[in-house]
């Protein structure tokens, strides 16, 4: 009887040891977790973000792009090859319209995108970035391709919102997403609303957009009589939003801090999403590359 009674005296000394060990498991994965919320680390990832956006300059990538639309969404991808200053891209589609592709140059060919169109009667046309013809049933012209306006974007939003930005901002751990490790940081605009704006004598949506970090999308759809790159009249009445989303998730890359991986929302839902794989930073293009006779391309 003694030995049983020393016996259940022991068993619970161990579970109270086992229950002590649990509880500081339990309190130092919640201390880790404020940590991680705190203002100082999200201002630290999006700083890096920022630092390695603007620290590059010939980038190749693969993107992939799923954007809504009336009809629902619009998927594209292709590969494409950026130099940033001074701007220069080519771009070969994988869908939609297979193997065309497009060069654009800033300040050349009058500004224009040249465009081989990979259809009979296989001619060249050059278009403005902006024409819908290139959009192809998507939110962005080539000009805003890549990392440069999102990063002009949160900076945006660190001028007007300081530290509230950060609190804005919620930190969800490190996420696989394909073959990368991600930092995956959510961001709620609470003051997210739709607004009524008299225009400036001949600026345009795209002027707007670009001047507020608005999304070009979302004015093409609340103003659909109007061209995104109309010139408009003196207090002419628009609809526009005050942010470029209502909430954006972003992946970070761990090893690199490019965001990868961008889900867009509006006040519907989900609006754009925005995925980089192959991504090569800083790889040092030849100056051919960013020519139509290149060896490699069909122009």
């Amino acid at each position: 009887m003694e030995y049983m009674e020393n016996s259940s005296g022991l068993t619970k000394t161990i579970l109270f040891m086992k229950f002590k060990l649990t509880l500081s498991f339990f309190i130092s994965i919640f201390i880790l977790n404020v940590k991680c919320q705190d203002i100082s680390f999200k201002k630290e990832l999006i700083d890096n973000m920022i630092n390695a956006i603007e620290n590059q300059n010939d980038l190749e990538f693969i993107m992939e792009r799923k954007e809504r639309n009336k009809k629902g969404f619009h998927k594209g991808s292709f590969y494409a090859k950026m130099r940033n200053k001074p701007f220069k891209l080519y771009i070969k589609n994988f869908k939609p319209k297979e193997g065309s592709e497009i060069l654009y140059i800033d300040g050349e060919n009058n500004n224009k995108a040249l465009i081989n169109p990979n259809f009979f009667p296989y001619i060249n046309i050059s278009m403005r970035p902006e024409n819908s013809l290139l959009l192809a049933g998507g939110h962005h012209c080539v000009k805003e391709l890549g990392f440069s306006f999102i990063n002009k974007t949160f900076k945006n939003y660190q001028r007007i919102y300081g530290d509230n930005f950060y609190k804005m901002m919620e930190y969800e751990g490190i996420y696989k997403w394909k073959d990368r490790r991600c930092y995956k940081l959510t961001i709620d605009y609470k003051d997210y609303k739709i607004l009524q704006y008299n225009a400036n004598e001949g600026e345009s949506m795209y002027d707007i957009a670009r001047r507020d970090f608005l999304n070009i999308g979302k004015l093409r759809e609340y103003n659909p009589n109007l061209d995104a790159d109309e010139q408009l009249k003196e207090n002419q009445k628009l609809t526009i939003h005050s942010h470029y989303a209502k909430k954006s998730i972003i992946f970070l890359d761990v090893e690199n801090y490019f965001p990868i991986y961008q889900m867009i929302y509006d006040e519907e839902g989900l609006y754009e999403k925005y995925s980089f794989s192959d991504l090569v930073i800083n790889k040092t293009f030849k100056e051919e590359e960013f020519e139509s006779n290149y060896e490699a391309y069909d122009f």
